[in-house]
Formats: structure tokens, C-alpha cells, sequence
């Protein structure tokens, strides 16, 4: 019964995501004039610790250190106004530990609120990401640096 509630409560904070995003998105979609040949495809991606943009990485650095990481990531969808996905968090919880102490949980990942990248027209990057543990309920919602 908690499951169900936690998936349905997941969809309902990933619809308000996707409909506030979505809203800002359709104002990019509606500049790109796909028409055009010179006008450059929008893309956007989640940039990495060092500074390259991934798309739809299978994992991910939370902390360029290593101290926590998502890992085993599936996307159920990539688009200019979210990224949604499963996967597994990985965090240590002792890094000054030689050996660490790691901790892991199944993670629904939302990456949202993509914003242009300097200098690179037609580039975006997402700025916000939440993570949603469906064993315990939580949520935390991270911004993504821009490096």
C-alpha cells in the first residue's frame, strides 16, 4: 500500500515538474525554427565533473570526489523539459574511512529546469535534479553546479 502511494505521489511530482518545465520548453521549441538550416538543433544534457555534457548516462557523479554516485541508470524519458529515470545511489558514509562505509538505494532520478549553456547556442543543461527513494518515502532535490 505505501508503494502505491509513493508511485503515485513520484508521478504526481514528476507531472508538476514536467508541466512547469514543459511550459518554459514549448517557448524553446516554438524559437528553434527548425526550418532554418542555420539554425542550430536544441540539445540538452547533464554536464559531469568534468565540465562534458552526457546524455542519458548509465552513471553519474553527485560529488566529483566519488563519495556518491548513481549508477545503473535507465531512462524512461530524455526531452528539453525533463530526464526521468531509475537507477541505484550510492553514497559513502565514512569518506575519510580508508575502506568507506557505503550505503545504497533504488533512486527515481528528475533531472528538470534545463537552462542555455554559455557560449554554446542551441545548448542547454539541466540545472535541478530530484531524487525520490521509494523505500523510505524521501525526496531531496539537488542544483546541479555549472562548472
Amino acid at each position: 500500500m505505501k508503494l502505491t502511494r509513493l508511485v503515485f505521489t513520484c508521478l504526481a511530482a514528476t507531472a508538476g515538474l514536467a508541466a512547469t518545465a514543459g511550459l518554459w520548453a514549448a517557448g524553446l521549441t516554438a524559437n528553434a525554427a527548425p526550418g532554418h538550416q542555420d539554425t542550430p538543433a536544441l540539445r540538452v544534457a547533464v554536464y559531469d565533473c568534468t565540465s562534458q555534457p552526457q546524455v542519458r548516462p548509465a552513471g553519474f557523479y553527485i560529488f566529483c570526489d566519488g563519495s556518491r554516485t548513481l549508477v545503473k541508470l535507465s531512462w524512461s524519458s530524455w526531452n528539453l523539459s525533463e530526464a526521468a529515470g531509475t537507477g541505484v545511489d550510492y553514497t559513502d558514509l565514512c569518506p575519510s574511512c580508508v575502506q568507506g562505509k557505503w550505503q545504497h538505494q533504488d533512486v527515481v532520478v528528475v533531472l528538470w529546469r534545463p537552462v542555455p549553456v554559455a557560449h554554446h547556442a542551441g545548448q542547454y543543461r539541466y540545472s535541478e535534479m530530484t531524487l525520490l527513494y521509494p523505500v523510505t518515502g524521501k525526496t531531496q532535490t539537488i542544483t546541479l553546479p555549472s562548472y
